[in-house]
């Protein structure tokens, strides 16, 4: 029973602790010294943007964009009305506005299918992937772009942050800050798990037309693997949102986000054992599917423990964790648990809706 114990927190721990301290390893070589020097030419730029019902924030985000510091005769912006049943679409061709170009979906296809009509429609060099409650600051593009000077990168990506109900920048928690921090070291060796769906940049010659089902910002990192390009995160390549939503949509967006993602990863790896990545397809097993079920390993351990106990001592160290746990969250101390076994919870739930054959193809945008 102890080795069952060993092995189940060993197994939890992989993609927390042993995963982490394997990649800072990696990480140490010293690439700068290999690497390209960069160009001062900027290359062309098209922003793509899937557009569902967002009447509210749609004029936010043409603001928004008239802010980038960047060339405006290398930069555009492209968005594409998914189906859109509100004013999205006649807000958009009232304001007339400069380099914004409007392609409209009469009927929804989901959000990938309206990326394929923008980025075949664009002659630009850069083609960068966002969405309509991500704001950029004016630099964003521009540290987006930059990378690509370097011959080897095929795809960059940024960092979203939060903006409180008082419309300051929030504080990162750590579980954001531990994202960021395995970004930085995968990047250092070419690889990423996953882009940041709000703001990354791929090389345009590199898109391929994906199908309906696939979800671009876990796609391309793997596609870019395999057609032998490097991924890089830039963490001042900065997207702002606003607050996420309540615990219940939280748990159904990651359990999407999850099955969507199981789905990707298992159509994507033959084609990376295929072309020998196998350094991506370690970090793809490693800071994703190990860790979608990590949530195993935590109900097994907790039920061998359990079992060296006497049934009513068991009872006990429940109702003492669960006593613990509430007076944590009265507190206002318990927010890092709580969003834990949320996101735990949720990715179980998304392996099980994929397994089940779940694929989601649209769905409500993210509010904030």
């Amino acid at each position: 029973m102890f080795l069952l114990f060993a092995a189940a927190v060993a197994a939890f721990l992989y993609p927390y602790v042993l995963f982490p301290a394997l990649l800072a390893v990696l990480a140490r070589k010293n690439r700068s010294e290999d690497e390209p020097s960069h160009s001062s030419s900027l290359p062309s730029v098209s922003i793509l943007v899937s557009a569902y019902n967002e009447a509210p924030r749609i004029a936010d985000k043409i603001h928004n964009f008239q802010l980038t510091d960047y060339a405006t005769d290398r930069l555009d912006l492209w968005i594409g009305s998914d189906g859109s049943e509100d004013d999205t679409a006649r807000i958009l061709a009232g304001l007339r506005a400069p380099r914004v170009h409007l392609v409209e979906r009469k009927e929804r296809s989901g959000k990938t299918s309206v990326l394929n009509d923008l980025a075949s429609g664009t002659g630009a060099t850069i083609l960068i992937f966002t969405d309509v409650n991500a704001l950029f600051r004016p630099d964003t593009v521009r540290r987006l772009a930059e990378p690509f000077a370097d011959p080897r990168v095929g795809l960059v990506s940024g960092r979203t942050v939060i903006r409180g109900n008082d419309g300051q920048v929030e504080v990162e928690g750590a579980y954001y800050q531990f994202e960021s921090w395995l970004k930085a070291k995968e990047s250092s060796r070419g690889w990423l798990a996953g882009a940041d769906g709000a703001v990354y940049a791929l090389r345009a010659s590199l898109y391929r037309e994906l199908g309906p089902e696939l979800i671009n910002d876990l796609t391309h990192p793997c596609q870019v693997a395999a057609l032998g390009f490097e991924s890089r995160f830039e963490p001042l390549a900065i997207s702002e949102e606003g607050a996420g939503d309540d615990p219940g949509r939280e748990f159904a967006r990651q359990t999407r986000m999850t099955a969507q993602a199981a789905y990707v990863l298992a159509t994507q790896m033959p084609a990376l054992i295929s072309a020998g990545r196998f350094g991506q397809l370690w970090v793809l097993l490693s800071h994703k599917w190990l860790r979608w079920i990590a949530g195993l390993w935590l109900i097994a351990g907790a039920a061998v423990l359990l079992s060296f106990l006497s049934l009513p001592l068991a009872g006990v160290t429940l109702l003492g964790a669960v006593a613990l746990f509430g007076a944590l969250l009265k507190t206002g101390r318990a927010s890092l648990p709580v969003y834990f076994l949320l996101v735990h919870l949720a990715y179980l739930n998304g392996l099980w809706r994929a397994i089940l054959g779940d694929r989601y193809v649209v769905w409500k945008p993210r509010e904030g």
